[in-house]
């Protein structure tokens, strides 16, 4: 039987011009989209992120809202990440990390669905045509705000979590261990 995934990416960094690019990506089967985002959902309201971006986000709220998202037993192996350093290949860079987090899934019969923070239509069809060069088999790529879909506000946060990680935020060294240690985050 085909795979359904649904693949959410969000990416930071261009504003380090090339210094550094991170991209983050939340992927999972169909079935489990509306459980987990009922889940999120209760995350963001109790924690008091709601729909704040991350970069807006007090460091409090984020350490509660990480802790809560370390509980959700059903994100195990489901964020992935990548980062690379100067470099301004950033369309290139976050179809390669898709790609990445697709076939670690190990499937063969699958289809995933693409849905990228602020994708506009030009970068959709650099986003096409390198992963086709892939070999991925997608049904469709699609750009869309990260206001409008909780997996995207996920991805959104992971990316501005593990970036803070990665720059040694005092916030993130226990958090970032525990992400590791239950094998919800894996870099690709």
């Amino acid at each position: 039987m085909k795979q359904k995934f649904y693949c959410y990416v969000d990416e930071t960094g261009q504003d380090t011009k090339g210094r550094l690019f991170l991209v983050a990506i939340v992927l999972q089967e169909i079935q489990q989209l509306e459980l987990l985002e009922k889940k999120l959902e209760k995350i963001e309201i109790r924690s008091g992120k709601k729909l704040t971006k991350w970069r807006q986000t007090g460091t409090e709220i984020k350490k509660k809202y990480l802790e809560e998202i370390l509980e959700i037993t059903e994100l195990k192996g489901s964020i992935f990440y990548s980062i690379y350093e100067n470099t301004k290949e950033y369309t290139s860079l976050t179809s390669l990390t898709v790609a990445k987090a697709v076939l670690s899934k190990g499937s063969e019969d699958y289809t995933v669905t693409i849905i990228i923070d602020g994708l506009n239509d030009k970068e959709r069809d650099v986003v096409r045509m390198e992963l086709k060069k892939l070999r991925i088999k997608y049904s469709k790529i699609r750009g869309m705000r990260d206001e409008r879909n909780i997996f995207l506000r996920l991805s959104d946060a992971m990316a501005g979590f593990l970036r803070e990680a990665s720059e040694k935020q005092e916030y993130t060294m226990d958090i970032e261990k525990k992400f590791k240690e239950k094998r919800i985050v894996v870099e690709t």
